[in-house]
């Protein structure tokens, strides 16, 4: 095991207490009723359950962008690779969890990249997306880097998602405001997992530190009061991921890599009580809280 000072602060933490809605009310469901249930069950580590209510929401006939929901499918699968990294599966076997990361980091990388575009993907689900990734002539990879994902910002799709009404002219409750948003955090995300693999397994390069701190920093910059609920459905849930979370993992990163002020200036944001009087244990304790 590579020998390096790593607090692995995880971003994505929750506990679901309550879901919204019911089951029986699903053949009147709109596209954004579909999926709010899936980002339900995003938050609740179902990523089986999660795909099915996008994959639902794609049926809609009433939409005319698809993209929040395929957002959603690339979550869902970048939570799961999440998941992986806390089981004894990874822990035991180093090089299987890396396959299976791996795995659903190509998956996440297919459905971030499909979200950008303008597509009518109405005839499509979660498994045909997959598919088309998959071709011998489609090389995902580069389609995906191509994408200067911190750059996006597709304003007609999120014009139309925060003004999205129904037939009678009211509001949809679940109609989301900046998709785009989400997506540039799940695109930083799918970086911070290849860099822990990039420390995990001795078979890998590792990648830099410096890159993946300016990577945080230009979200941060950008997005200072991110909060991932503020545009979610108005469902009961404990979980969290706001720029706290955003503060507390580039705090982690620049004290991993011997920077003790800026690791405690970016804890502050986190944790503003804190005194930056060179007390690490301190600042351990506020990183230790997200």
């Amino acid at each position: 095991m590579k020998k390096i000072l790593y607090i692995l602060i995880f971003l994505f933490s929750c506990e679901l207490d309550q879901q919204f809605g019911v089951q029986e009310f699903e053949d009147s469901f709109s596209y954004y009723d579909f999926i709010a249930y899936g980002w339900g069950e995003v938050f609740n580590g179902d990523k089986t359950l999660a795909l099915d209510y996008f994959d639902q929401s794609l049926k809609s006939s009433d939409i005319t962008y698809y993209n929040s929901a395929i957002v959603g499918m690339g979550w869902a699968v970048t939570y799961q690779a999440n998941n992986l990294l806390n089981t004894s599966e990874c822990i035991d076997n180093v090089e299987d969890c890396t396959d299976i990361v791996d795995h659903y980091r190509d998956n996440a990388k297919c459905y971030f990249y499909k979200s950008t575009l303008n597509e009518d993907l109405s005839l499509q689900n979660s498994t045909q997306i997959l598919e088309w990734c998959n071709q011998d002539d489609v090389d995902i990879d580069d389609l995906y880097s191509s994408v200067d994902f911190m750059s996006l910002q597709l304003e007609d799709m999120v014009t139309y998602y925060t003004d999205c009404i129904d037939e009678d002219g009211n509001p949809y409750v679940s109609c989301f405001e900046n998709f785009v948003i989400d997506l540039k955090v799940g695109y930083i995300y799918l970086e911070y997992l290849s860099y822990i693999q990039s420390i995990i397994d001795d078979s890998i390069a590792d990648e830099s530190t410096d890159d993946m701190i300016a990577l945080f920093e230009q979200f941060y910059n950008s997005y200072s009061t991110y909060d991932i609920m503020e545009d979610k459905s108005n469902y009961i849930t404990d979980y969290s991921l706001s720029y706290k979370n955003i503060a507390s993992l580039i705090s982690t990163l620049y004290l991993n890599s011997g920077n003790y002020i800026s690791s405690c200036q970016y804890a502050q944001y986190a944790c503003p009580d804190l005194d930056c009087d060179g007390d690490i244990l301190n600042l351990i304790d506020c990183l230790d809280s997200f």
